[in-house]
């Protein structure tokens, strides 16, 4: 990776928010994706919907996080950051239909829109993020993080607290 990337981001930023943007969404985003295809697989529209809901939140504060944010927010907090946020992640969330009331069609709908947003931060992440819940747990992630452990670490930074983001 060159150190510096044409569209804003660079070695600093990915070192200091991007490796937290990256690990939120795979710890947040991955697994509500997870739940959101078994549940409309398994016909559970509204369960499918409320994991859509899930993935948008946790996709507005993965944004959060890859601007700079730096510890996990209150419960009041992040609620009142998702009521009153102009993201179009957040608007989208606000504009999800009522799980209880959701129909195979709403569910398919929401499903897309999830798609599209977490396509965007995918493209907003620099990096390729291999997902982090396997059977075998956390074993593919585990080289990644001590590699950006080291690459902070060659840049003079210190080491990162991995639960500092979590939601």
């Amino acid at each position: 990776m060159p150190e510096t990337r044409t569209d804003g981001t660079d070695l600093t930023w990915l070192l200091t928010h991007g490796a937290g943007m990256a690990w939120q969404y795979a710890m947040a985003v991955q697994t509500s994706l997870t739940d959101m295809q078994a549940a409309y697989e398994d016909g559970n529209h509204p369960a499918c919907v409320e994991s859509c809901a899930v993935a948008l939140r946790a996709i507005v504060y993965c944004r959060q996080v890859g601007d700079g944010y730096v510890r996990p927010p209150g419960h009041l907090e992040h609620h009142l950051h998702l009521a009153v946020e102009e993201s179009p992640a957040a608007r989208a969330l606000r504009d999800l239909p009522a799980p209880p009331t959701a129909t195979r069609e709403t569910a398919e709908a929401a499903m897309a829109v999830v798609h599209e947003h977490d396509e965007q931060l995918r493209n907003a992440i620099p990096l390729t993020i291999p997902v982090i819940r396997t059977a075998k747990g956390y074993f593919p992630t585990v080289r990644i993080a001590a590699s950006l452990e080291e690459l902070r670490a060659t840049h003079g930074l210190g080491p990162v607290d991995w639960d500092q983001w979590g939601i």
